[in-house]
């Protein structure tokens, strides 16, 4: 009998830009795949990758009830006209919202991939901790079906579902991150004459951005300032995003070059000296992991999800959270230490290698999601 697996993800691109791997390794396996998402640009490519496009008017991550409300209504509609024999959530709100979906119609096969707990789980606002109360709640009753399982990308994350009532190995799994192309992504054959610190990622505050603006400032007053990238635009649909504005006065003052969003981010990396995410809270950052396929030393901040690819003094430094300072003198440290450059730079390549590419990282999520479907 064919098997049908149907992928839930908010957009186009990031399903192109992390869940291909697993997409391909479920067609190798056996099922007809479907995509579900917000079609954009990547129509035709997803096609032609031999998978079935499905535009799906998904709301943003928004925490309003109007909006969930609706995305809710949405997937239970997409689950009765497809009828899959599971299905993959990719996010923590659309596994929130596609379980739900799925218990008011029946579909309750479900693998929810958390690529990290975001902002809500951050933040002390009221209406932070109000959102994060009703998460828990919900996945609490999740935890209570043997059918719906959780994938967390770090041990932090784990400790979080564990207390919720998630079995590790059985319903709740640890797998570190959407992995990496290592044939893609491969270290320049030597470092570039121009030393570079490269950032890659969202341009919002919770990524860091305004503590690596004050530290180019600080490295500036000390006149040791090296080239500072930033990879990655503003997002108007996210309450933590910088402004257009900001990019503009940052580069106006000389600390840092505002690059946008780029695809060639391979090319980048070869040209980069140094790889460097201050975010406050991650998953596993697909920036770093790209970074330490291409042998980059990383620095990043001692969070969830940082951590779990950083280890400190071993292929990259950790410094605390919203730390200017310690930015500064990370990148300073770097900067003038080639031989810890490289050392670091190594142990990150074989990593990846090892454990993090997106081969391994594929058949690891495959075998969860067969564990869920053959569930009685």
């Amino acid at each position: 009998m064919t098997k049908k697996a149907l992928i839930v993800v908010a957009e186009d691109w990031s399903f192109l830009s992390h869940r291909v791997p697993l997409a391909r390794a479920l067609k190798d396996d056996g099922y007809q795949v479907a995509i579900a998402c917000r079609i954009k640009d990547h129509k035709n490519t997803i096609e032609a990758m031999g998978f079935t496009p499905i535009a799906l008017d998904l709301a943003r991550e928004s925490i309003s009830p109007t909006t969930a409300l609706k995305t809710i209504k949405g997937l239970m509609n997409l689950y009765k006209v497809e009828q899959p024999d599971v299905i993959v959530h990719s996010s923590l709100f659309l596994s929130l919202l596609g379980s739900l979906a799925g218990l008011f119609n029946g579909f309750r096969k479900n693998i929810n991939l958390i690529t990290g707990l975001g902002f809500i789980f951050i933040s002390n606002s009221a209406k932070a901790r109000t959102v994060r109360l009703a998460l828990k709640l919900c996945f609490r009753l999740f935890a209570k079906l043997k059918t719906i399982s959780v994938v967390v990308q770090n041990r932090d994350d784990q400790q979080i579902f564990q207390a919720l009532g998630f079995r590790e190995g059985d319903t709740l799994h640890v797998i570190r991150g959407s992995g990496v192309d290592d044939q893609a992504f491969r270290p320049a054959p030597h470092e570039p004459e121009t030393q570079q610190v490269t950032f890659v990622g969202r341009i919002l505050w919770a990524k860091g951005v305004a503590e690596l603006v004050e530290a180019a400032r600080l490295l500036k007053e000390r006149g040791n300032l090296p080239k500072i990238v930033l990879v990655g635009e503003p997002d108007p649909g996210n309450p933590q995003s910088a402004t257009t504005q900001d990019l503009e006065n940052w580069a106006k003052e000389g600390l840092v070059e505002c690059w946008g969003r780029r695809s060639d981010i391979a090319n980048i990396y070869q040209h980069s000296t140094i790889a460097i995410l201050p975010s406050w809270r991650e998953g596993l950052p697909k920036s770093l992991l790209e970074a330490a396929a291409c042998g980059l030393p990383m620095i990043t901040t001692d969070v969830p999800g940082c951590r779990e690819i950083v280890t400190h003094e071993e292929n990259g430094l950790l410094v605390p959270l919203q730390d200017a300072q310690g930015l500064a003198d990370a990148i300073e440290r770097l900067i003038q230490n080639p031989t810890e450059r490289q050392k670091f730079g190594r142990a990150a390549r074989k990593l990846v290698e090892d454990e993090l590419n997106q081969n391994a990282i594929a058949q690891k999520t495959l075998a969860v999601v067969n564990q869920v479907r053959n569930h009685p």
